[in-house]
């Protein structure tokens, strides 16, 4: 019996291309590699939660480069990054540069975070008002003097847009980063420092004032700290959103780091380390 070689020929291409089709992706959310750009504002949890994400996807490697806010934003908008967590929000110009060039990014809310109001921890101060810190800033009072991060942190533009409703702090000692504020407040004797909550990684030698509003009607003022349970039901004032920016193409490990910070896992990690859940309801205790 003669077998036509064409029909040979015709079905060895064909068994290639069915199992070509049939092979396994080599990128997949939970198989593949990322590097994600982060602020320092953010850095501890997020390199925390990519430790455990990798512990439970074998095939996939996370690394995280420590970035600042703006170069960060920047990078990935141009697609030098395929994912970036910050604390920054995108200001109008970069608004308008996502619309006018149609980039398909997407911003995600991963959890909510604080800016913290500390002092050295011989400190008489307890407790400071809102007005009191914006006098501070505004450089209409000088009994106490502010430390605070440069202007390129996220921090700062808290601080900037949100306090002092698009001023500029004035008579402020400023310093390089939020873990620099640490650093300058333990040390000293009459300082006080606004930074990110995150990372305060050791309060032994610092502690965190109580923030709140004067009110004329009540013989006893209100002051919050901190807390994640406070800061989630807007009680503390000092309340800022740490965002993930996501540009890619098609899904990789950046989708499925993505879902993974939001979901009830990652939110509850994020609970851990004194950030209050923004994706999903986690239960709070108030009295840790």
């Amino acid at each position: 019996m003669k077998v036509n070689l064409l029909s040979i020929v015709l079905v060895f291409l064909f068994t290639i291309i069915f199992f070509a089709g049939c092979q396994e992706p080599k990128v997949t959310p939970t198989k593949g590699y990322l590097l994600a750009a982060v602020d320092e504002a953010v850095f501890p949890i997020v390199n925390q939660e990519s430790v455990v994400f990798d512990s439970l996807y074998k095939t996939s490697k996370i690394d995280l480069k420590k970035v600042t806010p703006y170069d960060g934003i920047a990078g990935v908008l141009n697609g030098n990054y395929k994912m970036f967590v910050s604390t920054m929000g995108l200001n109008e110009k970069q608004q308008d540069f996502v619309n006018k060039n149609k980039i398909g990014l997407n911003i995600f809310k991963f959890c909510y975070n604080a800016i913290a109001v500390i002092a050295p921890k011989n400190s008489s101060i307890q407790n400071i008002r809102i007005d009191e810190i914006q006098s501070i800033l505004s450089g209409e009072s000088s009994n106490i003097r502010v430390v605070i991060p440069q202007t390129n942190t996220g921090t700062y533009q808290y601080i900037s847009e949100k306090i002092l409703k698009g001023k500029i702090p004035k008579n402020v000692e400023v310093v390089p980063s939020d873990s620099a504020v640490f650093a300058v407040v333990k040390n000293s004797s009459d300082k006080i420092g606004l930074l990110s909550f995150n990372t305060v990684q050791d309060s032994s030698k610092i502690k965190f004032l109580k923030v709140g509003e004067f009110n004329q009607n009540k013989l006893d003022d209100n002051y919050y700290e901190p807390h994640p349970g406070l800061v989630y039901k807007d009680y503390y004032p000092f309340k800022e959103t740490i965002f993930i920016y996501l540009n890619e193409k098609g899904r990789s490990v950046a989708s499925g780091f993505t879902t993974f910070l939001t979901s009830y896992i990652g939110q509850k990690i994020a609970l851990g380390q004194n950030l209050a859940p923004a994706a999903v309801p986690v239960k709070i205790n108030q009295n840790q």
